[in-house]
C-alpha cells in the first residue's frame, strides 16, 4: 500500500496487478444545504491519513430506462488510477474522463481506469459531477445570486473544479499537470466542447478528446432552460420566486429527483431533460457558434462518434413502445413535436426512402446518428480546424458488447456506448472486463494507444499503429474490428457522403448565408 500527498491532505491507495488506483478523493467541499445550485467550493483539508481504497458515492440519480437510481448529493469525489510499473522517470500524461449518462445518470466510478491505464500508459482520473437538477438547474431566481447573472452550468462547474485539483495535485501520483486531456462520451463528450469553449477553464488542459457528443443539439438559454422544469417546480410547490431557492435549497434531496420525472426515452420525450445553459462567464454562446468566432482554447482536438449512433436510443423507444416503431409513427412524432418543420419532414422521408423500407427501425438510427451526430460533429470539428488541429474518427463494432439497455426489437450493435466496453476493456454496466473475441480485444488495444498517444503528445499516431491523416488533411478514421475493415484512413467527402452531410449541413447549425 502506498500513502499519496495532496495539498487537502494523505490519502492510502491500493495497488493491484499492473495498476495502483486511490479512490473516492474530494475535490470541492459537498455540495449540500445552502451549497446546493451553487458553484462548487475548494475541498476540506483532513487530517491523518484518508482510506482511498473505496468509492465517494455518485451523483444522487433516478431510475430511467438506462440506469437504476442510486448515489448521493454529497458527490463530488473523484477517482486516479495510474500503471504499476511506469516506464522512466519522466511523469506520465494525465486523462480526465467526464462520463456519460444524458446529465442526468452515470458516474466516474464505474469506469475502471486501471486497464486503460496500462494500455494508453497514462494516470486516468474518472469524475463524479453534480447530476439532473443538482447540476443542471437553471432559473432566473438562481442567476441573481450569480456574478456573471446566469445560472445552472453546476456539473460543468464541477468539472472545472475537478481540472483544477488535478492541476495542484496531479504530480504526486506521477501525472504531468502541463500534459492533461479532457476525454468525455456522450454528456461528457459535450462537455468536452462546452470546455474548448469556456472561459473558466483557461490553462487546465492541453488537449481533448470528445466522444459521440450529439452536437446536433441547440443548448438553451436561461428563459428557455427555465420553461422546461415549470412541471418540477409545480410539483415541488415552488413556483413563486421570492421563497423559491429557500424551498428549493431545503427541500429533500429524493424528492427532487422525483419530481424532475425523468425518462431517457429522448425520442418521446423531444430531447434532453438538463443541458448546460448559454450565456454567462461558464458557457458564452453555443460552443458551435464560440468555434466559429476562434473564441475557443487552441489546443489539439480528436472527435468522433460510433457509426450507429441513433439505435441505442431506437431500441430504448421500442422497448417503451413494445413493438417496433412504424413510419406513422415516426412521421407523427417529428411533426407533432414541433423539432423539424412539416416540409422538412416531408424532405426526409423522401431522403432516407422510409416508405420502401421494411425496418423503419434502423432508418430512425440512420436519421438520428446523420444529424444529431455527424452533422453537428462535422460543423464543430469544421470550425475547430480553422485555427487548430483536429483528428477525426468513427468507429464500428457491430458486436459489441450490449451495455445498460437490452433491445429487444432492433439490434442495438455499434450504438451509443458501443465503443466504452472496448476503450476501458470494462463493462461499466456489468462491473466486470467485457468478453472480447480476439480481434476486438487487439480493436480494444488499438483504441487505448491511440488515446494515450494522443494524451501523451497531441498526435494520436505512434509505434505500430495504422496512420492517421488529420481532418485538416482531409480525412477521418475509421476505427474497426478486423472483419469489419479494420483501421484505415478516408476521405472525409466519403464519410460526409455515407452519412448524407450535404443533405443536413443546411438544417444543423447553418453558417451565415447557408440553409
Amino acid at each position: 500500500m502506498t500513502v499519496f500527498s495532496t495539498k487537502q491532505g494523505q490519502l492510502l491507495g491500493k495497488k493491484d496487478p499492473g495498476f495502483q488506483a486511490v479512490l473516492g478523493i474530494p475535490y470541492a467541499a459537498p455540495p449540500v444545504g445552502e451549497l446546493r445550485f451553487r458553484p462548487p467550493k475548494e475541498p476540506v483539508a483532513w487530517d491523518g491519513v484518508r482510506d482511498g481504497r473505496i468509492f465517494g458515492a455518485a451523483s444522487l440519480q433516478p431510475s430511467t430506462e438506462y440506469a437504476l437510481g442510486h448515489g448521493s448529493e454529497d458527490c463530488l469525489y473523484l477517482n486516479v488510477y495510474k500503471p504499476a510499473d511506469p516506464v522512466g522517470p519522466e511523469p506520465l500524461p494525465v486523462m480526465v474522463w467526464m462520463h456519460g449518462g444524458g446529465f442526468v445518470n452515470g458516474s466516474g466510478n464505474a469506469f475502471f481506469g486501471g486497464a486503460l491505464a496500462q494500455t494508453a500508459r497514462a494516470v486516468i482520473v474518472t469524475v463524479n459531477y453534480r447530476l439532473g437538477p443538482f447540476g443542471w438547474l437553471a432559473l432566473p431566481s438562481l442567476a441573481t445570486e450569480a456574478e456573471d447573472g446566469n445560472a445552472g452550468n453546476y456539473g460543468l462547474l464541477d468539472n472545472i473544479a475537478a481540472l483544477q485539483w488535478v492541476h495542484d495535485n496531479i504530480a504526486a501520483f506521477g501525472g504531468d499537470p502541463g500534459r492533461v486531456t479532457v476525454f468525455g462520451q456522450s454528456a461528457g463528450g459535450e462537455q468536452v466542447l462546452a470546455l474548448l469553449a469556456s472561459p473558466r477553464a483557461a490553462g487546465l488542459f492541453h488537449r481533448a478528446i470528445s466522444m459521440s457528443a450529439p452536437a446536433g443539439i441547440t443548448l438553451p438559454e436561461l428563459p428557455a432552460a427555465a420553461a422546461r422544469i415549470t412541471g418540477l417546480l409545480q410539483r415541488m410547490g415552488c413556483e413563486d420566486s421570492g421563497t423559491q431557492l429557500a424551498r428549493l435549497r431545503s427541500a429533500d434531496a429524493q424528492s427532487l429527483i422525483n419530481a424532475a420525472r425523468i425518462s431517457w426515452d429522448l425520442i418521446a420525450a423531444g430531447g434532453l431533460a438538463f443541458t448546460p445553459t448559454v450565456g454567462g462567464g461558464v458557457l458564452p454562446g453555443q460552443w458551435h457558434d464560440l468555434f466559429r468566432q476562434d473564441n475557443f482554447h487552441h489546443v489539439p482536438v480528436m472527435i468522433g462518434h460510433t457509426k450507429d449512433e441513433g439505435r441505442l436510443f431506437t431500441a430504448i423507444h421500442e422497448n417503451n413502445l413494445g413493438r417496433q416503431v412504424t413510419l406513422e409513427d415516426l412521421t407523427e412524432r417529428m411533426t407533432s413535436s414541433g423539432v423539424l418543420p412539416e416540409p422538412l419532414v416531408k424532405a426526409v422521408v423522401r431522403e432516407y426512402g422510409l416508405e420502401t423500407t421494411d425496418d423503419v427501425g434502423s432508418v430512425l438510427s440512420d436519421i438520428l446518428t446523420d444529424a444529431l451526430w455527424v452533422a453537428g460533429l462535422e460543423k464543430c470539428r469544421a470550425a475547430l480546424a480553422r485555427e487548430t488541429t483536429v483528428y477525426s474518427y468513427q468507429t464500428f463494432d457491430p458486436e459489441a458488447p450490449e451495455s445498460h439497455v437490452h433491445a429487444q426489437f432492433s439490434a442495438i450493435g455499434a450504438g451509443h456506448d458501443s465503443d466504452l466496453p472496448a476503450l476501458f476493456q470494462w463493462d461499466d454496466f456489468s462491473g466486470e472486463p467485457p468478453r472480447l473475441m480476439a480481434e476486438q480485444h487487439d480493436y480494444a488495444v488499438q483504441l487505448g494507444r491511440y488515446w494515450g498517444q494522443f494524451a501523451a503528445t497531441g498526435d494520436p499516431n505512434g509505434a505500430g499503429l495504422p496512420t492517421w491523416r488529420s481532418m485538416n488533411d482531409g480525412y477521418i478514421q475509421y476505427l474497426e474490428t478486423g472483419h469489419t475493415g479494420g483501421t484505415r484512413t478516408v476521405p472525409t467527402a466519403e464519410y460526409r457522403e455515407q452519412h448524407r452531410f450535404g443533405f443536413w449541413s443546411p438544417v444543423i447549425h447553418p453558417e451565415p448565408g447557408e440553409g
